[in-house]
């Protein structure tokens, strides 16, 4: 069977997508407007899936039976639980509880099934045992959802840094794994970027750049504060149906979200109640109509499921109707599933940025000229995508990457994982970045030309790009290969960061390298050559001042020449 398109689709692809059709969503995504609600999707390949949780219910269950007593417990829960998967005359005579569940025909079905009920299979209760039985003793789930060896996947890499981009500020989650928090402490190193909210006095707490509501619990809160946590671990039937009534506090911060904000849905079938209930109230009190601008609902899916489905008309109401029920859900689909679509979002939000910068940090540029640097970005930013897959280890060595660029331009050395292997941008959406007042004088504007610049040549077919070793502290923030030779390139906002490159060893005289300053080029320094000389005839070490090209003039084919003159390549 073909796989669908929204798992097929490539990061080129879905930028095609943000660019084009879906163009509206990217810029609120650019622009801090969108919830992002996080479901278990966005965890599959690093979390038990609820086939898997069903499949071990089945099997510890079967195991806890007393083979000698009819009546025993744990035989009638699994009795409840197999019933949950509604099995016909048929199937039920293909159960032998003497052998173990795996081992029945219809093993694979029922658990299948179970998917969509899995609410009540957790419901079910043991004699004896508390009501929480299953998903604590008998899942383990607190020790499973928290188990600190597992790394983030690429969905919570993503996350992470559009939250450190200030475009993810409000993040509700029915997961339990503290996978975007730990994405978080990766990317920031500690610092207190994100607020998390699991009981309801938790939303007391200040706001910060981003907050995540674990509106179904936290595992490791649970395993480490039993008392406080385990009861606000959300799973059986019963507790998702009086969520809204016993979690008002939790319920209404999300509400006025819903109401607020419009909402993107990533790895969230929407199939519990408390979902549905929490959007249909918002909906009472102040209902988005359609169509709205951006679209007031997206969800990465490949195909929208009945419950989302549901979902919108409960949002709609009349107007979901025979004359707009297609347009509607068109709107809301995004053909692609998180892994990418994440992606995606994190290289157009970071191109609009640098796009605005050079728009708001050096306004004397014509409009025309401003046009061509644009597409030198866009030019850079879609080559990457060709070059980068959704997997995990592509997108941590993307985010590296950027990461070592930013921290260089800054401050002349490397994150380490104390400080956070990530350095945004800005800390806030494109829409409020002429309010930052160190964009005039941070270099960083003269960065995003320089990077233009790049692009364009790079367009041209002036220079080829290679992706730096990030594994090498040396090798700047990337290569670049030209017709007379290769250099690796490095960024200095000011001349504080340029002196650090040489002080921390991260450029020596005799190497084969271009810095390209913001401001004016600094004072030579006495240095020594630390590493073999690279080519000949020509000083290794070139320096270019962004800030010194535009005083020449800002057109930007001249602009471009002499960019190239100066890097030599």
């Amino acid at each position: 069977m073909a796989l669908p398109p929204a798992a097929t689709i490539t990061i080129p692809e879905t930028l095609a997508m943000l660019d084009g059709p879906k163009r509206e969503l990217a810029d609120g995504v650019a622009n801090d407007r969108y919830v992002f609600w996080l479901g278990s999707g966005i965890s599959r390949e690093r979390m038990p899936d609820l086939e898997t949780l069903a499949k071990r219910i089945l099997i510890s269950l079967h195991g806890r039976i007393d083979q000698t007593d009819p009546k025993c417990r744990f035989r009638e829960a699994l009795d409840q639980v197999v019933r949950n998967a509604g099995p016909s005359p048929d199937e039920w005579n293909k159960i032998d509880y003497s052998i173990s569940p795996d081992q029945w025909p219809i093993f694979e079905a029922l658990a299948g099934r179970l998917v969509n009920n899995y609410a009540r299979m957790l419901g079910v209760a043991v004699d004896g045992e508390e009501a929480d039985y299953l998903l604590w003793d008998v899942l383990n789930a607190a020790a499973v959802y928290s188990d600190p060896t597992i790394a983030p996947d690429a969905e919570h890499l993503c996350l992470a840094a559009l939250a450190m981009e200030g475009v993810a500020s409000e993040m509700p989650s029915a997961n339990w794994d503290s996978l975007v928090e730990r994405a978080l402490d990766i990317l920031a190193g500690g610092k207190p970027i994100q607020r998390v909210a699991i009981a309801p006095d938790d939303t007391r707490a200040g706001r910060r750049r981003t907050n995540l509501y674990k509106f179904h619990g936290c595992a490791k809160s649970a395993l480490e504060d039993p008392a406080r946590f385990r009861s606000l671990l959300v799973a059986r039937q019963n507790q998702i149906n009086g969520w809204i009534a016993n979690n008002q506090v939790m319920a209404n911060a999300l509400i006025n979200l819903v109401v607020t904000k419009p909402t993107l849905m990533l790895g969230l079938s929407a199939q519990d109640s408390n979902i549905q209930s929490l959007f249909a109230s918002a909906q009472v009190q102040m209902p988005w109509h359609f169509p709205t601008r951006p679209p007031a609902y997206a969800f990465a899916e490949n195909t929208l499921g009945g419950d989302q489905e549901s979902l919108l008309q409960n949002v709609y109401h009349q107007e979901f109707n025979a004359g707009s029920r297609s347009a509607i859900k068109a709107d809301a689909l995004v053909q692609a599933f998180a892994k990418p679509l994440l992606l995606a979002l994190l290289l157009f939000v970071l191109t609009e940025k640098l796009t605005r910068l050079v728009r708001e940090g050096l306004p004397t540029i014509d409009d025309v000229d401003r046009a061509k640097l644009a597409e030198g970005l866009g030019h850079g930013r879609n080559l990457v995508a060709v070059k980068v897959t959704a997997s995990a280890e592509d997108v941590m060595s993307l985010i590296t990457m950027m990461g070592r660029t930013m921290t260089m331009l800054r401050e002349g050395a490397l994150p380490t994982a104390a400080t956070g292997l990530y350095s945004p941008v800005t800390a806030e959406p494109v829409e409020l970045m002429t309010a930052n007042p160190n964009l005039a004088g941070g270099g960083i504007a003269e960065f995003a030309v320089g990077l233009s610049l790049v692009g364009l040549g790079l367009d041209r077919g002036l220079w080829t790009a290679e992706r730096a070793n990030t594994a090498v502290p040396d090798s700047g923030s990337f290569g670049l290969v030209g017709r007379s030779g290769a250099a690796k390139i490095f960024f200095a906002g000011d001349q504080r960061a340029a002196i650090r490159l040489i002080t921390n060893g991260l450029l020596a005289d005799n190497d084969d390298a271009v810095v390209v300053h913001s401001q004016s080029n600094p004072a030579t320094m006495p240095r020594s050559p630390r590493r073999p000389p690279g080519r000949t005839g020509l000083a290794p070490v070139r320096e270019v001042s962004v800030e010194e090209l535009l005083a020449e003039g800002t057109e930007v084919e001249d602009l471009l020449e002499r960019f190239r003159n100066k890097v030599a390549l």
